[in-house]
């Protein structure tokens, strides 16, 4: 919803809320129009109590848009050579382990090859 609609949208049901309080209210036509000004003062003020605060929550997606764009190279190199770091200090590890899984597939094969197959005979 864009910002004109919100605030149409706000000074509609303000102003159908203070007409509705006038055709409902059982006061005199000097209280009525007090309540009017009064109404009408409130509602100007919600308006730029919102004014200021869309102002202030873009002023804060601007700045934090400029941080990422000015940390995000950082941040990226930072991933990037942690992440080489990380696997060159797997590597050793990662021999290690693909040694040791040849050895077991062998093993496994020694074993099928010396045990007697199901449903044969000895």
């Amino acid at each position: 919803m864009n910002k004109k609609a919100m605030f149409t949208g706000l000074l509609t049901g303000l102003a159908a809320g203070a007409a509705a309080a006038l055709f409902n209210a059982p006061a005199s036509g000097r209280e009525t129009r007090e309540k009017i000004k009064d109404a009408q003062v409130s509602a100007k003020l919600t308006a730029m109590e919102i004014k200021d605060n869309a102002a202030e929550v873009k002023e804060a997606v601007m700045r934090l848009v400029e941080t990422a764009k000015k940390d995000a190279p950082d941040i990226i190199s930072s991933v990037k050579v942690n992440a080489a770091l990380w696997k060159e200090s797997i590597e050793p590890h990662k021999e290690a382990l693909q040694k040791e899984i040849a050895g077991i597939q062998k093993t496994v094969e020694d074993l099928q090859e010396t045990l007697p197959q199901p449903g044969s005979k000895k």
